[in-house]
């Protein structure tokens, strides 16, 4: 089973776009990156959403999927949803008893990212771009800018790490 790790932008929600919505355990997205969810993500696999807060990266919140709903497929239950995810290609809900919204979100750096053996950040991709002038979090950025699809293991090391974290 594939597992995904996204980037989501706190600074959309402060202007109104609330997606992921934790609340109602909502995401959505479209175009390549609705595909990578469509191709890769399936009733029971995680999403792990992280965020830049106050100059570093944390992931804040997994969602288990419960369901997955596809423009031109499931229309109605997705105009029913009370979100902004509705507007998506694909839309993902998670499962109540197996998602986490962390109050204490984990700190998501150069360590935790070496860990992930699927993003390719090792001691080399960090010198690289330090002699480029990037920082370390500009560097985590760059690998996070896309959805990353993570293995059965890094997803187990990533649910291990949230435990007693809300």
């Amino acid at each position: 089973m594939e597992h995904v790790l996204v980037t989501y932008s706190l600074e959309c929600a402060e202007k109104g776009h609330v997606d992921p919505n934790f609340t109602q355990l909502v995401y959505g997205n479209s175009s390549k990156n609705g595909d990578i969810i469509k191709k890769h993500i399936s009733i029971g696999s995680y999403i792990f959403f992280n965020a830049n807060i106050a100059q570093s990266r944390f992931i804040t919140a997994y969602f288990q999927v419960e369901k997955i709903l596809v423009k031109g497929q499931q229309d109605s239950e997705i105009n029913a949803l009370n979100c902004d995810a509705k507007t998506d290609e694909v839309v993902v809900i998670g499962d109540r008893n197996h998602s986490k919204i962390l109050t204490s979100p984990l700190l998501f750096d150069r360590t935790l990212i070496g860990k992930l053996t699927s993003y390719h950040a090792d001691d080399a991709y960090f010198s690289k771009k330090t002699i480029d002038g990037r920082s370390e979090l500009e560097a985590i950025k760059d690998k996070t800018l896309n959805p990353k699809i993570i293995t059965e293991s890094e997803k187990e090391l990533l649910i291990e790490l949230c435990m007693n974290r809300g």
